[in-house]
């Protein structure tokens, strides 16, 4: 009986060894289609950022960049290729790999260079800021990345607006490193996405719906764009008729737009359950710290931290909610736009103190109720400020660390070029001199840089490296690139990464 019994035994064990393997086999393959599908996301993540730069570069900044540039920049990021960094920096990749992941994983460096390069006027500090955006913390498509990058906001509110004499002024300028970097951090942020849908797309929509008219409340400019058909009823231009007619033309605009502004006022409210709790937590540090300057009073400090989701968050959404995804089946028409504009101008004017307000609108925001962006504000800032960044409610990618860091060759010359450049000036702590110091303190000086654009070039275009790492390489991850580079010898991303 016991011989049976042990050839049924080793019969199971031989079948259980193999439906081991056979899972084992299983899990390698979802883990290396899991790997691939990362990197495709990297990859579409970050010519997708590069794409809206070039568009609001298009936008904002025409007299600096052609269409005819724009749309050949376009072009070529749509043409993006990813190669490994070794294949340009040699030897030297690990050399730079290194000095990436340190500075990565130091956001209290990362907000200091910055600070210095602005006060230094450095050439490239706007450049650099949106390579630490797009390359550094890899668009914050990790929740590592994201809570880095409110670390970096949290410490350059302590040392750029909090330093700063007048930093409303700063913020409302949209051109320091706090600014655009929280404008490119609340754009792509999913749940922000979400909260602005939530908000804005019922009263968008019911303004396309109901309004053909431009509703101007500038008695100078309500005539102007009006037919001639139309412009007689007003009468002869200067009289006491048409005078009395552009008025009533205008207070009839007015409790329209009064009318729309408190509806999404309402909304704003009604869907502040949803407001992206990281935001949530970076304007509550900004209104913290920014309390205890002396020269600050409090309702100061309240009207930019309310200025600041209005202008870099709420109000662009209203004006282009296309690219927000907010609306995708309506067309927008230039009487729509200009509708929309009006309503997010009236928006930031309620966030503005009496005497800053527009004159031309005191009129219009006279008939609000002066507390009722305020009450927005309360829910945003109220609760406990906690130190730690806030981890995120629906994180798909939970587990998953980042393998690859890509960013242009240029790039990364003038990356190290900044940070020397900060190290020559007298504008560090004696510690964060230190801390540069050893950072590149290996790194190889680099050639002349021309600029910060990606150079897209035929000859010279964006690259990765692949997301599965050679046996002969099994401590070095590709710190990706593009531009004939990426990076290897990431130890941290390593060694979060061998759970897997």
């Amino acid at each position: 009986m016991v011989k049976p019994d042990i050839h049924t035994l080793a019969h199971h064990l031989k079948q259980e060894r193999l439906y081991v393997a056979s899972e084992k086999q299983l899990i390698q393959r979802l883990n290396s289609d899991v790997l691939k599908t990362a990197e495709r996301l990297y990859r579409a993540a970050w010519i997708a950022k590069q794409q809206r730069i070039n568009l609001d570069r298009l936008i904002l900044t025409s007299a600096e960049a052609s269409p005819a540039e724009c749309c050949q920049h376009a072009k070529m990021l749509e043409d993006t290729q990813f190669i490994d960094g070794y294949k340009t920096l040699g030897f030297q990749e690990t050399i730079y790999g290194e000095f990436v992941a340190r500075l990565r994983e130091n956001p209290r460096l990362v907000a200091s260079c910055l600070v210095a390069g602005e006060r230094l006027n450095q050439e490239h500090s706007q450049g650099v800021t949106y390579t630490v955006f797009t390359s550094l913390y890899g668009n914050c498509i990790m929740q590592e990345d994201e809570s880095y990058l409110l670390q970096v906001l949290r410490y350059l509110v302590e040392f750029e607006l909090k330093e700063s004499d007048n930093p409303r002024r700063l913020l409302r300028r949209g051109t320091c490193a706090f600014s655009i970097l929280f404008k490119l951090f609340s754009e792509g942020l999913y749940s922000a996405k979400l909260f602005l849908t939530a908000t804005l797309h019922e009263p968008i929509m019911q303004l396309l719906v109901e309004d053909e008219d431009h509703l101007e409340i500038d008695p100078a400019k309500v005539t102007e764009r009006l037919t001639p058909a139309q412009q007689e009823r007003f009468g002869e231009k200067g009289s006491e008729g048409y005078k009395q007619r552009v008025q009533t033309a205008v207070e009839a605009n007015e409790a329209k737009l009064v009318a729309l502004v408190n509806k999404f006022i309402g909304y704003l409210k009604q869907n502040t359950y949803c407001f992206p709790h990281s935001l949530r937590w970076i304007v509550s540090q900004m209104y913290k710290t920014l309390s205890c300057v002396e020269r600050l009073e409090v309702g100061e400090v309240r009207t930019m931290c309310t200025d600041l989701l209005l202008t870099c968050f709420i109000c662009p959404a209203i004006v282009n909610p296309e690219q927000y995804g907010i609306i995708s089946d309506a067309p927008i028409n230039e009487v729509a736009r200009f509708n929309l504009m009006q309503v997010g101008q009236l928006l930031q004017q309620l966030a503005m103190t009496n005497d800053d307000a527009d004159p031309r609108r005191k009129s219009s925001l006279a008939k609000f109720d002066k507390s009722c962006v305020a009450a927005f504000l309360d829910v945003v800032i109220g609760g406990r400020a906690v130190e730690t960044p806030p981890m995120s409610s629906m994180n798909l990618l939970e587990g998953l660390s980042r393998t690859a860091v890509y960013i242009t060759h240029n790039q990364l010359l003038v990356l190290v070029d900044f940070v020397r450049n900060v190290m020559a000036g007298d504008h560090l702590r004696e510690e964060e001199h230190m801390a540069l110091e050893t950072l590149v303190a290996n790194v190889p000086q680099s050639r002349t840089v021309k600029s910060n654009s990606l150079e897209l070039t035929p000859s010279n275009t964006p690259q990765l490296s692949p997301a599965t790492t050679p046996a002969n390489k099994k401590n070095r991850l590709p710190i990706g690139t593009l531009n004939h580079f990426s990076l290897w010898n990431l130890p941290k991303l390593w060694s979060n990464k061998k759970g897997h």
